[in-house]
């Protein structure tokens, strides 16, 4: 049974051996090339993330420095107005006013 089942089985020559090689070689450069194609992909696809995320990054900064700017603005003129409310308590309405004057005007007459 053994000769027949080695019978059976023809020998690889070794063209047909070189032509296995050569296949199985170039399907191995193949997974390559895609996994290369891959890492590339994912290589430009992170490096335009890194890029975006930079953009946004620097467009947060503006942002943050432009709110300090309009902080320090705001601040400014609320003690314009504190200032502006202090100095009107202190103020006397020029009706009151008048009617000061008119009544010393009185005293004065007698």
């Amino acid at each position: 049974m053994k000769k027949e089942i080695n019978k059976n089985v023809k020998k690889e020559t070794s063209n047909e051996m070189l032509a296995r090689l050569v296949v199985n070689g170039f399907e191995r450069i193949e997974k390559a090339m895609a996994t290369m194609a891959t890492k590339k992909e994912l290589t430009s696809v992170k490096q335009e993330i890194d890029s975006r995320f930079d953009e946004m990054n620097s467009r947060l900064i503006n942002l943050a420095l432009e709110q300090s700017e309009t902080n320090r603005r705001l601040t400014s003129i609320e003690k314009k107005q504190m200032g502006t409310i202090l100095s009107l308590d202190e103020t006397v309405h020029r009706n009151e006013f008048n009617k000061v004057v008119q009544r010393v005007e009185v005293l004065e007459k007698r």
